[in-house]
């Protein structure tokens, strides 16, 4: 057996058997160990001129042959992992009684100096056996001393006896007196033997209770402490990290190893870690890479003893600081009260443009009397002329007011959805001639499309012709500006995040949008055309999103012009549940 076998051997185990196992296997070492050096004492004393009664050389031999034999193949039999330990250790207690009772009767009898040695199975019953193991120790013990005084009273004693300093007893009082002490003895011991052997065992089961509880609880804490998102990190009294989490490597950058013995305010210049303020901080950390991020921390003192391998004073004015990423969470805050101001805002402007709609229509229904009226008078008059100029200024001024406020109002307070299944063909169809009916778009305009018939798309209706009515005026006022025809207006069916979508693209061959304001064409009151509100593709964002979809800017194929694609999801087939 080597070394680490042996000492695993040693290492105390939970499972009652495999502790009965390991009880037993020390009694057979024990044995081994004690007949040896009690026998060999013996022979280095009675060489020593110390009369001493000892069998011959050849008979002790083979006494400790027996023994040897004995013990390493029940140490082979237990390796076997036998079924009954409990029959098998108590055949070895009989075992030690009988080689006690052999040794002591071939050493003296009643004179024996080795008749303590009955004690060792009495005490090794007592502790490795159930509570009945010292006594049956003891009773085995007391009965095979009694055979051998018996023996000894009778005359039945080994020859070489009488080459020795031994005396035979005259009395049988004398020895039922050894008798009677020495058995009340073994049952003494055994039954001090089994009482602690109890409380060992009491103890040594409140102990397993509290080191599976302990166990449990580490873990509990290890779980929590790697897998919390939240930074920890504990630092002694000099400040120096001791111990951090993942999580808190990976808000910093660093390697949890390199963290460890570096001082905190290395890491977190800002953090204040003083009695006066214990209350949640916030300050920039700067990560490993370079970049900054705002925490918050705060941190609480740990009341731990002193460490007695350390001589520095402080060591128990231990920290135990959290460190939290809120850059997320002040960016959030900061989009909340945005939102808030921009609900507000939008309320309050949407009431406002409301009211100014009977006004306009009112300047414009006096405007258009007035138009009437100067229309039938064809006189050459500079002042007819001025009055109809004028009031076909008033007259499209209005008209673009009117439109701005029906845009702004269908941005602020949009419409509940009414899906339902339409012809996408034929309605895209019907807004090229009404956008062509307007003066951003010339009758002449050329517009191509390139949809499949009778592709039905499930939506608003309304919301989407008021979609494609902003897409295609802002691509013909492009188209205008280059003159740069067709607009192509594209529709298929594919494929959308995992489910079926209508996919509309708008397509032009106009300047395009620059690439610097990709990520504001969205934004709304944002346009870079004179006299217009911008909310035309912040009005087309809207419905796509009222309707789980999404609008993209692509870049277009030949290099030039604009691509602007809604995709509109379309609803779910019931096997796709």
């Amino acid at each position: 057996m080597d070394r680490s076998r042996f000492i695993k051997e040693l290492t105390p185990r939970r499972n009652t058997g495999e502790q009965l196992r390991l009880h037993i296997l020390w009694l057979l070492m024990i044995r081994v160990m004690l007949f040896t050096l009690l026998i060999a004492v013996t022979v280095v004393l009675q060489t020593k001129g110390r009369d001493i009664i000892l069998p011959p050389p050849a008979v002790t031999m083979a006494f400790l042959s027996v023994v040897f034999i004995y013990s390493i193949g029940s140490a082979g039999l237990l390796q076997n992992k036998i079924r009954h330990l409990t029959r098998f250790g108590l055949i070895q207690l009989l075992s030690d009684a009988i080689f006690a009772a052999l040794l002591v009767g071939g050493t003296g009898c009643s004179q024996s100096i080795f008749t303590p040695v009955f004690i060792f199975p009495v005490i090794a019953g007592g502790l490795s056996l159930s509570r009945t193991g010292g006594l049956i120790a003891a009773a085995a013990s007391s009965i095979l001393y009694g055979a051998i005084l018996a023996c000894e009273y009778l005359g039945y004693i080994p020859q070489f006896y009488a080459q020795t300093r031994y005396v035979p007893p005259t009395d049988y009082l004398s020895l039922t007196n050894v008798y009677s002490v020495y058995g009340i003895t073994f049952f003494t011991i055994g039954l001090l033997s089994n009482l602690l052997a109890g409380r060992l065992r009491n103890t040594e089961e409140a102990l397993s209770r509290t080191f599976v509880q302990f166990d449990r609880l580490n873990q509990l804490y290890k779980q929590v402490f790697d897998d919390i998102g939240t930074g920890i990190v504990t630092v002694d009294g000099r400040n120096r990290i001791t111990s951090c989490n993942p999580a808190f490597a990976r808000i910093t950058g660093f390697a949890a190893a390199d963290l460890v013995g570096l001082a905190f305010t290395s890491i977190l210049p800002a953090a204040m870690l003083t009695e006066t303020d214990q209350s949640r901080q916030v300050a920039d950390l700067q990560r490993k890479d370079g970049s900054i991020l705002r925490i918050r921390h705060t941190f609480a003192h740990l009341n731990l003893p002193p460490d007695p391998t350390l001589d520095e004073p402080g060591e128990t004015q231990c920290k135990v600081i959290t460190v939290q990423d809120v850059s997320l969470l002040e960016q959030m805050e900061r989009q909340v009260r945005a939102a808030e101001k921009m609900a507000a805002i939008g309320e309050l402007s949407a009431a406002i443009a409301h009211d100014f709609r009977n006004p306009i229509a009112a300047i414009s229904g006096s405007a258009q009397l007035l138009k009437n009226v100067h229309a039938a008078d064809s006189s050459p008059d500079p002042l007819s002329r001025a009055n109809r100029h004028l009031t076909e200024i008033i007259l499209r001024e209005s008209a673009r007011m009117e439109k701005t406020i029906t845009d702004f109002l269908q941005f602020a307070r949009p419409s509940a959805l009414t899906p339902e299944w339409f012809d996408l063909r034929r309605l895209t169809e019907e807004t090229i001639r009404q956008v062509k009916g307007r003066e951003s778009c010339p009758l002449a305009a050329a517009m191509e499309l390139d949809i499949p018939d009778h592709l039905d798309c499930w939506a608003d209706r309304q919301l989407v012709q008021i979609l494609l009515t902003h897409l295609l005026e802002n691509s013909c006022a492009a188209a205008v500006q280059t003159s740069t025809w067709p607009v192509l207006i594209r529709a298929r069916e594919n494929q959308e995040g995992g489910r079926n979508a209508i996919s509309i693209a708008v397509i032009d061959q106009g300047p395009g949008i620059a690439e610097n304001i990709h990520e504001v064409i969205f934004t709304p009151f944002f346009s870079t055309k004179a006299n217009c509100a911008g909310l035309g593709l912040s009005i087309v964002k809207q419905i796509a999103e009222q309707h789980s979809g999404n609008v993209k800017l692509q870049e277009p194929a030949g290099g030039q012009g604009c691509v602007l694609e809604v995709c509109l999801p379309l609803p779910a087939l019931p096997d796709e549940y």
